[in-house]
């Protein structure tokens, strides 16, 4: 845990959240919503789930800055590439299987995996150029 880049971290995981916000509270929540069959009700009691979201994105963030450390994958694009790859390789895939076998719609597919691969693009690239600079002595 001492070679994380708590910064890039930190940074990533704010950028996470807005994204989230931004892609489900403004840009597709009508249809993502719709692709759940789900209301405005359904979520009345359910702010503890956002404080497992962020414990979720640590988790994510934490294996992206150990595979980006792991690979060398310095700078903005480096991490960017570097955490697009886990995307397809992982998140993607495990998204599809609600669309596979949970009988999740497309819609929301596209939209769950979009979200996906925008955030860990963007927390990609923060964890891979975003370091702090060593002090001077």
């Amino acid at each position: 845990m001492k070679n994380v880049n708590w910064l890039g971290l930190v940074v990533a995981l704010v950028a996470g959240q807005a994204i989230g916000i931004l892609w489900y509270g403004n840009l597709f929540s009508a249809a993502w919503m719709e692709a759940q069959r789900l209301t405005e009700a359904d979520f009345v009691g359910q702010d503890w789930k956002m404080a497992l979201g962020v414990l979720n994105m640590i988790v994510i963030l934490l294996g992206l800055d150990w595979l980006i450390r792991r690979l060398g994958a310095d700078g903005y694009v480096a991490g960017a590439k570097t955490a697009l790859s886990a995307c397809v390789a992982f998140a993607l895939t495990v998204a599809a299987l609600n669309y596979i076998y949970a009988a999740g719609t497309l819609s929301l597919l596209v939209i769950d995996g979009g979200y996906q691969v925008v955030t860990y693009a963007i927390a990609g690239a923060l964890l891979g150029g975003l370091k702090r600079k060593p002090k001077a002595d």
